[in-house]
């Protein structure tokens, strides 16, 4: 009979049970496998995983009973775990709680994190739908949602979806036709010599389909068809404050705040003022969208992570005013840097936070979608305002831990022809920085373009946000 194990070594690389040479998969610091027997004193592990086939151009689920080299210890509960996924130009994360509830932060532009889930959980994606306790977009920018309306309409097979659903939250602003701030989010109030965004949405499958532009009509069918295991879907704007709607996580340890958009009462209408282009009075849609993202702030144990979206200069020194007001801090271990790294934002916003570890979710994919991220500014500030009390402090890009091979002879067909590409590169691995902590001790691991090589640090937290390292590895 099979036993649940949890990992305590940082990495750990199972090899095949029946060929000690041939290197399987890596795990990390609080995964969980199953053991189905002992051999040479070493447990042997039954692993599920999804297997590319070349010749029927699609993934297998197959089982492989794997065994680690060297013995490894393990500990009773699984770690929390946060993993940024990198979909490119866009924005993907996943919480996973050590109960093993789920929640999904944005989804990227395209199948990128379709792709990813469908590898990482073939063990569930075998036999049932992978089921999410909520999905949380945080504004209505294509790089941020236009993969789950692929991800929630995917298929597992012909009779079940990919992914199930409890709940979806979202900013309230949805775009109609056009480009004109004062227009695309629907009603809107003049007051106090601002203009405000009164329209907002509470449940998007409730809006005309007159009112929604093409990509967020795509993304009402998808909610509409969206399943639940547990009864109907819950989908509800969030707002600064509304951090019951995070009751369902169990785990005493973890709490969620949700510190954005910082919504204001016009005569007991909420709305959301309309935000500037840079350096300039007139008004921007983009980066009204952009700076109303949802913000939230997790905290576990001793540790903590805030999730910026797509926070500009404007809405960062509207949240940190607010913080100030309202006595709540924005300070946090680990920072999902906003808006991928752009030259908009506020040194004051980084101060108040002052991470040791700070990701960057960008990347290259085409040059329609290339903004220069993440701005050199920008590094050099988070370098500056990070922890003080931290010598090196951790800065990670998506697409910079992911691993491109030049490929020669590579064509493309024009008209017809096959022509050569110059300078064409594969991306064999996708960038995935995976955080795991126990409330203590924090994780942070990435891969490499090398299946059996992977970079690691560990430090601790005490309950004042001191850090205390351990020794960086490279495994």
């Amino acid at each position: 009979m099979a036993t649940t194990r949890v990992l305590a070594d940082d990495v750990v690389k199972l090899y095949d049970a029946t060929d000690s040479k041939k290197l399987v998969a890596t795990c990390f610091w609080g995964d969980t496998l199953k053991e189905v027997r002992r051999s040479g004193g070493r447990p042997v592990f039954a692993l599920p995983r999804a297997v590319w086939n070349e010749s029927k151009n699609r993934y297998d689920n197959v089982t492989t009973e794997v065994q680690p080299k060297k013995d490894v210890d393990f500990q009773d509960e699984p770690a929390l775990k946060v993993r940024f996924v990198d979909v490119g130009q866009g924005d993907a994360a996943m919480i996973e709680t050590p109960r093993g509830q789920r929640i999904l932060i944005d989804g990227g532009e395209g199948p990128w994190f379709r792709r990813y889930l469908r590898v990482a959980y073939a063990h569930v994606l075998k036999s049932k739908s992978l089921h999410c306790d909520a999905i949380v977009v945080t504004h209505g920018d294509a790089d941020h949602y236009d993969g789950l309306t692929e991800l929630v309409t995917w298929k597992r097979n012909a009779d079940d979806p990919m992914i199930t659903a409890d709940r979806v939250f979202h900013n309230g602003l949805v775009k109609g036709s056009g480009s004109d701030a004062k227009t695309i989010f629907g009603k809107t109030r003049s007051q106090n010599g601002e203009v405000y965004a009164t329209g907002l949405v509470g449940d998007i499958r409730q809006v005309p389909l007159s009112q929604l532009n093409r990509p967020f009509q795509a993304w009402q069918s998808a909610l509409k068809g969206l399943q639940s295991s547990n009864g109907p879907v819950k989908v509800k704007r969030l707002g600064y404050g509304d951090d019951a709607e995070f009751d369902f996580i169990t785990d005493p340890k973890l709490e969620m705040r949700v510190l954005g958009p910082v919504v204001d009462d016009l005569n007991g209408t909420p709305a959301l003022p309309l935000l500037h282009k840079p350096g300039s009075s007139s008004y921007s849609a983009s980066h009204t969208i952009n700076g109303h993202s949802v913000v939230l702030k997790m905290t576990y144990g001793n540790v903590r992570f805030l999730f910026g979206a797509d926070l500009n200069e404007e809405s960062e020194e509207r949240l940190a005013t607010h913080a100030r007001t309202v006595g709540d801090s924005l300070a946090a271990e680990i920072l999902k840097v906003p808006h991928h790294g752009s030259a908009d934002f506020s040194p004051r916003m980084l101060e108040a936070v002052r991470p040791v570890v700070s990701v960057i979710s960008s990347g290259d994919e085409s040059v329609a979608k290339e903004y220069i991220h993440p701005r050199a500014g920008l590094v050099g500030a988070i370098g500056k305002y990070s922890r003080a009390t931290v010598d090196k402090p951790l800065i990670y890009v998506t697409e910079m831990v992911a691993f491109f091979r030049r490929v020669r002879n590579a064509f493309e067909t024009v008209g017809g022809q096959d022509k050569p590409i110059r300078n064409a590169y594969e991306k064999l691995q996708f960038g995935i920085v995976h955080v795991r902590t126990d409330g203590e001790r924090v994780l942070v691991a990435t891969h490499s373009g090398k299946d059996d090589q992977k970079e690691s640090y560990a430090f601790r937290v005490d309950e004042q946000g001191g850090i205390t390292w351990e020794e960086t590895s490279i495994v």
